[in-house]
């Protein structure tokens, strides 16, 4: 069996992968520039440790394989990245004399949460085991660069919200988010027109997912459109979830010290 060639493995990873570093030593640094696919930051991700793998060595002359372990300095998640590094020669002539730069270049393959990671699940109470379950599968999807796969089960997510935990009725996510704007829901929050605009967005976004638009352009989703979902997934869970709680506790502390009935 042949093994692919270095031009070959390269032209894949380019046309596949996302390029998340660049420089012109073969040393990395003590941090990586980065958005954190926890908090969404543009930051300095802190690297504690790297090692390198090169699984064939032959002719071919195939890149070297590094795993990076990182933590984002703003939410402190701990993430470990499996990369593949591309070094490209530029030579300088001078009269008869060459000499040569070179460019390191990494491309992130995948990622591996810790253990401990909870992402956009920390605020879904425990007992909605569906929710929790389905908001983790987007996560994972998005950070792995599945961006359809993403954009539908972000959708998934708001239909099992809408349903089975604020009580919505109907035959469709339609209907059902139609049926929360005039009636009360089963956990009895008001709903703001963000909320309603928000989760509507979701819907049609991940309808373009499940069933291919008429429009070529629209069959790709990009980066950008599988973080904007996650942004507003994010929104409707702080409402529905974390508001309340805090308004909640606002409440019994002015009362408290107001000496409030």
């Amino acid at each position: 069996m042949n093994l692919i060639n270095l031009e070959e493995f390269e032209q894949y990873i380019k046309e596949n992968y996302e390029c998340i570093y660049e420089l012109d030593t073969d040393s990395i640094s003590q941090e990586l520039p980065g958005i954190c696919d926890c908090c969404k930051r543009d930051v300095f991700l802190k690297v504690y440790s790297k090692s390198y793998e090169t699984p064939y060595y032959t002719d071919t002359n195939l890149p070297r394989f590094i795993n990076i372990y990182i933590e984002c300095p703003n939410c402190r998640k701990k993430s470990f990245l499996q990369t593949v590094q591309f070094v490209e020669q530029i030579a300088n002539v001078n009269g008869n004399s060459r000499t040569y730069n070179y460019i390191h270049r990494l491309y992130m393959l995948y990622r591996i949460p810790v253990s401990n990671e909870n992402y956009i699940n920390e605020d879904i109470p425990s007992e909605y085991i569906s929710l929790k379950g389905t908001a983790s599968e987007a996560d994972y999807c998005l950070a792995n660069s599945k961006f359809l796969a993403s954009a539908i089960l972000f959708r998934r997510a708001i239909q099992i919200l809408v349903k089975d935990i604020l009580g919505a009725k109907g035959n469709s996510l339609y209907k059902q988010l139609e049926w929360l704007k005039s009636n009360e829901n089963t956990l009895k929050i008001d709903l703001s027109e963000v909320f309603h605009e928000n989760a509507k967005i979701i819907k049609d976004i991940g309808n373009q997912g499940a069933h291919p638009d008429e429009d070529i352009t629209l069959h790709e989703f990009t980066k950008n459109d599988a973080y904007g979902l996650h942004d507003l997934f994010l929104s409707i869970i702080h409402e529905i979830f974390v508001k309340p709680v805090k308004m909640k506790a606002l409440q019994e502390e002015l009362k408290r010290s107001r000496k409030l009935k």
